[in-house]
């Protein structure tokens, strides 16, 4: 086994121009239905406008119900002052209310008291102003458009008597609306302070919220650390922080995994484009040479045999790109039940179908399934045993799988190949690297290969000596527990 890496299978799938333009046309789809959603703009307050208006609105409720139990409360004490009047004027006009009346009809015209005396239903005497008749007990009327409250008993009279006495209520409904309009600014004020304290402290409460937002807009947004924003103080800015620390956190580190994702697509293309620049090269200067001079047969032979050697390199080179690619877009989902063992025998038999000269012996263990990509994992074993046979001139590999102690699994390939020279089985799982020990026509990568499906499966891989007087490669695969098909979705 040597330092150049080849692809196992050498008939790498293309991808067709039509596959191309449907994914450009779907993304052209996807961007016109983002530029087509324009997010609707409302207006905007402020949270400490917020709270002031919030503030104010509590207050508007809580002095509207207090104003009117008390404008309710102040009517009530009104009346219950004329019927206290009404109370005392009684017991002097109860005891002769007839006389009572003669004595009204002898003094100045006075508004402030009225009576009248019934007798079975018929006015026996009465003031200037004559009082209606009325049930017993206290009422309030309006007689000449002046409110009264009336007092209307037959307490301590002969059967069939009545007296009914009144007072006016203009000073009572004149003091009401005094104590309303006084309820009313009272409401006004408590309303306008509610609000202006809303305002002075709702910017100290929204503080933590301003200083977290003046933190967030102060960062670079690069793949740079930053120290987290925090608040103290208010448990919802603390929670907010917390969360938006977590945000950040992720956006920092799909920045990173995106920063490195370009770094090795610009170096991976750069590799790329110099390798496949020399077998182009070589293919352009054979048609050349072809399309300008007239050869022999011979001449013309070999000629069109190293053409089809540089395009064998580019086509073998290309696959094993792919191959590559296709590794850098799987995901966990990807992953599922392997069986090691079977998976190993069936990348002997087809080695040796592929290279007759080579004897491949398997030696595995039993229980050796994990989750794992089982295509990826034949293209690594694949990968190892055409090495091995290709540039290392092996003709005898032995193929081995077992499990540890600690659960992983161990696949190992020994071969009685020349051999990779210890200063190299670090640099040969580099892409494009060709150990010294290498044949022509490799592309570079199978090797990269290798290394790549170890990292993917969360193992690794590496060479250490042989047991068959040539090198062994390792590739360990970490026990992976079964994920129920819930979780992968």
């Amino acid at each position: 086994m040597t330092g150049s890496g080849t692809t196992g299978a050498e008939t790498g799938a293309e991808t067709t121009g039509s596959e191309t333009t449907g994914a450009e046309t779907t993304g052209n789809e996807t961007t016109g239905a983002a530029a087509a959603f324009v997010p609707s703009r409302h207006r905007a307050y402020s949270l400490r406008t917020r709270v002031a208006a919030a503030a104010a609105l509590g207050a508007i409720v809580i002095t509207a119900v207090l104003s009117w139990v008390s404008v309710r409360a102040l009517e009530r004490n009104n009346l219950a002052q004329a019927d206290q009047s009404l109370t005392i004027a009684s017991r002097i006009v109860l005891m002769q209310p007839v006389v009572a009346v003669g004595v009204l009809w002898l003094m100045p015209p006075n508004e402030n008291l009225a009576v009248t005396v019934r007798q079975n239903g018929g006015v026996v005497a009465s003031s200037s102003l004559e009082l209606p008749a009325l049930d017993p007990g206290s009422h309030t009327i309006t007689l000449d458009g002046t409110p009264f409250r009336v007092l209307t008993t037959t307490e301590n009279q002969p059967a069939g008597r009545t007296v009914s006495m009144a007072i006016p209520l203009t000073d009572a409904y004149h003091a009401t609306a005094e104590q309303r309009r006084w309820v009313l600014a009272a409401a006004a004020l408590t309303v306008t302070a509610a609000a202006g304290l809303g305002w002075v402290f709702g910017g100290r409460a929204v503080r933590p919220i301003v200083d977290l937002t003046r933190q967030v807009g102060a960062r670079r947004g690069t793949v740079e650390d930053e120290a987290p924003v925090g608040s103290t103080g208010v448990r919802e800015a603390e929670q907010l922080a917390d969360a938006v620390n977590s945000l950040l956190d992720r956006v920092h580190r799909a920045q990173a995994e995106t920063a490195a994702a370009l770094e090795t697509a610009r170096d991976f293309a750069a590799v790329s484009a110099h390798e496949l620049r020399t077998p182009l090269t070589a293919m352009r200067t054979d048609l050349e040479v072809l399309r300008t001079l007239d050869l022999d047969e011979a001449q013309r032979t070999e000629i069109l045999a190293d053409l089809q050697r540089s395009q064998s390199r580019v086509e073998t080179t290309l696959a094993a790109l792919e191959r590559l690619a296709a590794g850098e877009l799987t995901n966990d989902r990807d992953h599922v039940e392997t069986d090691v063992g079977d998976l190993v025998d069936q990348a002997a038999h087809d080695a040796m179908r592929h290279f007759p000269q080579l004897t491949v012996r398997i030696d595995t263990g039993r229980e050796l399934v994990t989750r794992g990509l089982p295509t990826g994992l034949r293209l690594a074993v694949d990968n190892a045993l055409a090495n091995s046979a290709r540039h290392g001139g092996a003709t005898a590999a032995l193929v081995s799988a077992h499990r540890t102690a600690d659960g992983d699994i161990v696949i190992s390939v020994d071969d009685n190949g020349r051999g990779i020279p210890p200063q190299e089985r670090t640099a040969v799982f580099e892409r494009f690297f060709r150990g010294s020990q290498a044949s022509k026509g490799g592309s570079g990568l199978g090797l990269a290969l290798v290394a790549q499906q170890a990292q993917l499966h969360g193992g690794r891989a590496y060479f250490d000596d042989g047991t068959l007087d040539g090198v062994r490669l390792v590739l360990v695969l970490p026990d992976r527990a079964a994920v129920p098909d819930a979780a992968r979705r």
